[in-house]
């Protein structure tokens, strides 16, 4: 899911900001070497899906008290896209620069004098000033659109993402197409006591595809607890000290939830205390299962790209994965190799370079096992090789499925390359680097750093005990509080999974490796390892790194940027 933002002008009424989502499938097309000089031609053909606007800075009014104003200014959406599953167009209130506001403000006479969403009738019974909404599709457009949740009417603006139009099957794209169109207006009512000024008020709109694709997440940049917080990208959205109040907030070992703003993924994160320094990691708790699909554009908003440690804020930046997600069919397969070199002696890739990712599904594993006994007869239930793996679908946090022995799993997540998990297509450049500032991880989380010291899994582990210790049996590594899984590793099919667990850091290992943290249900715990860049490894996120105590124990960090 990629999101590119048009800045449009402020203007009185219904500013419109657009948000796009485009993505891109690549498709291949062969050639024999008797055709042509040519052994091989590949032909990327992109699913391309846009959104333009006209009529952009039209929104403007004069209303007197006591009147009512409909068809306040035009503004025609354009909507071209060639995804055969077609896509959907949602909207939500986004003033001061504040996902979910939708009263228009006068910053001159606060918000005492705001004007509220409603549904501004001519009447003014109640005599209450309000604003509103209306949508309208081009029936004569190549292809309608479907309007959804009564827009076709004036409506209050939504509060949160809503989906207000939709098409089932993709548009054309090509230059003459007048492909999907939108009408916005927009009406307000003042009411005989609204004090005289300028208001401005904003909604914004977002196309996703296919229309099937998970709504839009609004992360909330004003939250100031934990409670309050939406997504896992609020640690990067809110100022400093919201983000230190956030923190300070949680309780230290409790679990808590929160949405990956790119998929709408629900994680539980949790706080841990560092040493006796005073200061709190906050860390993810499960590893992280994000899908990545070739062409899908992530930003510096929701993934940690863009990280500058000079001033620490995240610079305007992106990463378009170059691959996509790889799905096992049948056996030992080699195909995940791309951009690497397959070794047939020794059954491993010896290098790929650039992103791949590795999603088995809804896997799960029984971490109240120290060996194989228990993983072996979940494992022979379920045929992970599938498209459509037939494995328990329960994604409830921490205790995910529980087995007929009454035995608690634990979601696997995904398996990323060292390129992936680093958010970038070519590995190589960082070979040199003793720290790679950028991740696959949301904005405002970053791998966990090896060694010694905060944010770093040597210091957590270490702090709760990793030396061949154990509670009823358990590794404390995979039990409460860390939830650590064991998932193992991919390398052209799962290895090892039940028998250990391996997470990335930052941090490469020679030209063809990458630092990692490992520990087996032997016993065996290496916070500082290392692995094959081509490996599949699980990634758990941490929130970067805090820095100054604040009340109640939590850390202090860097200022993410405002969205």
């Amino acid at each position: 899911m990629s999101k590119t933002e048009y800045k449009i002008a402020t203007s009185a009424f219904g500013l419109v900001g657009l948000t796009i989502f485009t993505g891109i499938i690549l498709m291949s097309s062969g050639a024999s070497a008797g055709d042509s000089a040519i052994s091989n031609v590949s032909v990327n053909v992109p699913v391309a899906c846009t959104m333009s606007g006209t009529g952009m800075n039209s929104h403007n009014a004069t209303i007197p008290n006591g009147t009512y104003q409909a068809n306040i200014g035009t503004t025609t959406m354009k909507a071209v896209c060639n995804d055969s599953n077609g896509f959907a167009i949602y909207a939500i209130g986004y003033t001061d620069n504040e996902y979910g506001k939708t009263v228009l403000t006068n910053s001159t006479l606060g918000t005492s004098s705001d004007i509220a969403t409603g549904t501004a009738t001519s009447t003014g019974s109640p005599d209450v000033s309000n604003w509103a909404m209306k949508l309208a599709t081009n029936s004569s457009a190549t292809y309608p659109l479907t309007l959804d949740n009564s827009f076709g009417n004036y409506h209050n603006v939504p509060a949160e993402y809503t989906k207000v139009a939709h098409r089932d099957s993709g548009t054309d794209i090509g230059t003459s197409a007048v492909g999907s169109e939108l009408t916005s207006t927009y009406a307000a009512y003042m009411s005989k006591t609204q004090p005289a000024g300028t208001y401005i008020g904003q909604v914004k709109y977002t196309l996703v595809h296919p229309s099937t694709h998970v709504a839009p997440v609004a992360c909330n940049n004003k939250a100031t607890t934990i409670s309050e917080a939406v997504c896992l990208q609020d640690f990067a959205h809110v100022s400093e000290a919201n983000r230190n109040s956030i923190i300070a907030s949680m309780t230290p070992e409790q679990q808590y939830t929160l949405k990956d703003s790119r998929d709408g993924k629900t994680y539980t994160i949790a706080k841990y205390q560092v040493g006796n320094s005073g200061n709190y990691d906050i860390w993810m708790t499960q590893n992280l299962d994000l899908d990545l699909e070739a062409g899908t554009t992530y930003t510096d908003e929701d993934t940690d790209i863009g990280y500058n440690t000079t001033t620490n804020s995240y610079d305007t930046a992106a990463w378009s994965p170059i691959r996509s997600t790889y799905t096992a069919t049948t056996g030992h397969i080699h195909e995940w190799c791309q951009g690497g070199t397959w070794n047939s002696q020794y059954g491993y890739c010896e290098l790929n370079d650039t992103p791949e990712s590795y999603d088995p599904g809804n896997l799960y594993w029984n971490a109240t096992e120290s060996d194989y006994t228990d993983w072996d007869a979940y494992y022979s239930s379920c045929d992970y090789t599938t498209s459509t793996p037939s494995c328990n679908q329960s994604l409830n946090p921490i205790s995910t499925y529980v087995s007929s022995t009454g035995a608690s799993q634990y979601h696997l997540g995904n398996y990323y390359n060292w390129a992936a998990a680093l958010a970038t297509n070519d590995s190589s450049a960082f070979n040199n680097s003793s720290l790679v500032e950028q991740s696959i991880c949301p904005a405002g989380w970053t791998l966990p750093r090896i060694g010694e010291g905060e944010d770093s899994f040597y210091s957590l582990w270490n702090q709760y005990g990793f030396s061949n210790s154990s509670i009823n049996g358990n590794n404390k590594l995979w039990v409460s509080p860390l939830y650590f899984a064991a998932g193992g590793v991919f390398i052209g099919n799962l290895d090892d999974v039940g028998g250990g667990g391996f997470f990335w850091s930052p941090v490469p290992d020679g030209s063809g490796g990458a630092r990692d943290a490992g520990f087996g249900v032997d016993g065996y715990v290496g916070p500082s390892g290392n692995s094959n860049r081509s490996d599949g490894v699980s990634v758990r996120c941490v929130v970067r790194p805090v820095s100054d105590s604040v009340s109640g124990g939590g850390g202090g960090g860097p200022e993410g940027p405002s969205v």
